[in-house]
C-alpha cells in the first residue's frame, strides 16, 4: 500500500515536470551587418593618402558604416601568414589584420563593413586593422578565385601592385639559396629567399617557419611562381600561398640544350669547309680561317659571287621552343651582303637554288670587324625537318668578307 501511495504521488509530479521541458530550441539571433556607403579598395588607398600621408593622423578609424566588396586572395590556412588575410577588387588590394585567426578562406567573396576598423600601414604595407569576422564580414559566395596579374620584377618595383595577387615567369632562386629550404620549419623561424630573372633583377620571397611548406626544398630550376606581393619598408616581398603555385623545373638562365652546335674549331686555315652533313656551295666557297685566337668560317672576294653554307637537317617538332643564334664579323663591305634563310624542302648536298627558302628579317648581321651577336631567333613559327642557310651575295663591282662562328640551334 505504501508503494502504491508513493506512485500515485510521483505520477502527477513527473507529468508537471515533463510539461516544463521545451521540445524546440531557440536559434541564436542573426547578426545584421549594415551596408552603408560602398567603397572600393582604390577609395581606401586614396583615403589613406588624404587622411594619413598628407594629414595629421597616424591612422584613420571608421565610426560609420562603409562597405567594401572584394575577394579573399590569401588566407592564413597554410600558416604562412597569421591572423591575417588579403582581399582584392578591380581597383586594388589590401591586407586585413584580424582579431582572431581563421574564418576567411581563399576565394571567399565578401562584404566588409568598416565600422570600428582602423585604416593604417605597417612598415609601408596598407592594412585594415581590428577586423572581426563575425561582426564585420558577410560572405556572399565561395570559390570566386581571382586570376593573378602577370608581372615582371621591374614592374613590381614601380610600386603599383601592393598586396595584389601576381605571377612571375622565367625566374629562378639565386644560386646561394639552392640546397636550402623555404624557411626553418624545425625551429619555426621565418626566412627570406631571393628570386631573380635572367637580367639579374631580384625579389625577396618571405616564408614563415610555421607555414606548411617551410621545410620544402628550394627548386633548382627556372619557371613560374604565384603569390601575394607584400611590402616591408622599401623592400618588396612575395608570400607564397601553396606549393603547387611554384613550378620551377626548367633550365636555369644561361643553360640550354643544343640541337645543333658548330664552332668551326676543326676547320683548316685557308681550306674549303667540309663538315659532316653541312653543304658548302657556290661560285666561291666558305673557307676556314684562324685569326690567332679563334677559328671561324669565312666567305668573301670581289666581283659577282654567290655562296651558300647550309646546316645539317633538324626537326622542329621534336624540339619545341627552338631558337637560332650565331656570331658574325665583316670587313671591307661594298655592295655585298649576308642573309639567313630557312627551308623545309632542301636536300643536303643538292643545289640550294632548287629549294624554297624563307628569309629571317629579324637577324642582326655585322657591318664591321667587331663580333656581332645575331640575337635569339625564334623558330617556333616553322615546322617539319628544316635547314638553315647563310647566303653571301656580291655584285659585279662589289667586294667584302663575312666571318661566321658559334652557330647554335637550341632550346632553353
Amino acid at each position: 500500500m505504501k508503494y502504491k501511495y508513493l506512485i500515485l504521488v510521483l505520477i502527477p509530479i513527473l507529468m508537471f515536470l515533463s510539461s516544463c521541458i521545451q521540445n524546440s530550441f531557440e536559434e541564436p539571433p542573426e547578426v545584421t551587418i549594415p551596408v552603408g556607403e560602398a567603397l572600393t579598395i582604390g577609395d581606401l588607398r586614396q583615403m589613406y593618402i588624404d587622411s594619413i600621408l598628407t594629414g595629421p593622423y597616424i591612422t584613420y578609424k571608421f565610426t560609420n558604416d562603409y562597405s567594401v566588396y572584394a575577394v579573399v586572395t590569401m588566407d592564413d590556412k597554410s600558416g604562412n601568414i597569421y591572423k591575417s588575410a588579403f582581399i582584392q577588387d578591380n581597383t586594388g588590394a589590401v591586407n586585413l589584420h584580424m582579431q582572431a585567426s581563421g574564418g576567411l578562406y581563399l576565394g571567399d567573396s565578401i562584404r566588409l563593413n568598416l565600422n570600428g576598423c582602423i585604416l593604417g600601414d605597417y612598415e609601408g604595407m596598407l592594412q585594415i586593422d581590428s577586423v572581426h569576422v563575425e561582426k564585420n564580414i558577410r560572405k556572399i559566395a565561395t570559390h570566386m578565385f581571382r586570376t593573378p596579374k602577370l608581372l615582371t620584377i621591374p614592374q613590381i618595383n614601380t610600386g603599383l601592385y601592393q598586396a595584389q595577387l601576381i605571377q612571375l615567369e622565367d625566374v629562378q632562386f639565386i644560386e646561394s639559396d639552392l640546397g636550402k629550404t623555404f624557411a626553418d620549419g624545425e625551429n619555426l623561424l621565418t626566412e627570406n629567399r631571393t628570386l631573380e630573372d635572367c637580367n639579374g633583377n631580384q625579389l625577396i620571397v618571405r616564408t614563415s617557419g610555421y607555414s606548411s611548406f617551410a621545410s620544402e626544398q628550394i627548386p633548382e630550376g627556372k619557371g613560374e611562381i604565384i603569390g601575394i606581393l607584400s611590402q616591408h619598408r622599401d623592400e618588396w616581398q612575395l608570400y607564397i600561398r601553396k606549393m603547387d603555385e611554384v613550378n620551377m623545373d626548367g633550365l636555369r638562365c644561361g643553360e640550354y640544350i643544343a640541337i645543333l652546335e658548330e664552332n668551326f674549331d676543326n676547320v683548316v686555315q685557308g681550306a674549303d669547309i667540309v663538315l659532316t652533313d653541312w653543304t658548302n656551295f657556290g661560285s666561291i666557297l666558305w673557307k676556314g680561317v684562324n685569326n690567332g685566337y679563334d677559328t671561324m668560317a669565312r666567305v668573301g672576294g670581289s666581283g659577282e659571287n654567290t655562296s651558300w653554307l647550309i646546316t645539317p637537317e633538324f626537326s622542329i617538332e621534336e624540339h619545341p621552343n627552338l631558337k637560332l643564334s650565331f656570331i658574325t664579323r665583316a670587313m671591307n663591305l661594298n655592295q655585298s651582303s649576308l642573309k639567313v634563310y630557312i627551308s623545309s624542302d632542301f636536300t643536303s648536298g643538292s643545289n640550294p637554288e632548287d629549294a624554297t627558302w624563307t628569309e629571317f628579317t629579324n637577324v642582326i648581321i655585322a657591318s664591321s670587324a667587331n663580333n656581332t651577336n645575331s640575337g635569339d631567333i625564334d623558330l617556333s613559327d616553322y615546322s617539319g625537318n628544316v635547314h638553315i642557310a647563310f647566303k653571301y651575295n656580291c655584285s659585279a663591282t662589289g667586294s667584302g668578307s663575312y666571318f661566321l662562328d658559334n652557330v647554335l640551334v637550341f632550346t632553353d
